[in-house]
């Protein structure tokens, strides 16, 4: 059974992923933003591994929800990841990865 939360490897924030699974992903920048005290203008949603079918636009407390649905997976012994770029109000821009755990449903 695939983990619903993302829980962190390493260095790394990793969500558990069915590689046949069509299902919205959230990256939650909300802190990033509030450290900076801006919002978020807009973000770019950067696969490697797996397929964005869409992008949502951002939501939440200042922007900081940015959803994407996502399907399938890379080989199974390659990196599954997806990289937010996020551009804020005040012209800064970040990024917040979210690394994929093959599971089988």
């Amino acid at each position: 059974m695939a983990n619903a939360a993302p829980y962190q490897v390493g260095d790394k924030w990793t969500i558990d992923k069915d590689p046949d699974d069509k299902l919205w992903y959230v990256a939650n920048v909300t802190a990033a933003l509030t450290d900076g005290a801006t919002t978020c203008a807009s973000f770019e949603a950067l696969p490697q591994g797996v397929t964005i079918l869409e992008k949502g636009a951002p939501q939440g407390n200042l922007g900081g929800l940015l959803p994407v649905k996502l399907d399938g997976m890379g080989a199974a012994n390659t990196e599954s990841y997806c990289t937010f770029r996020v551009t804020c109000a005040n012209g800064e821009q970040f990024d917040k990865t979210i690394y994929f755990n093959r599971v089988s449903n």
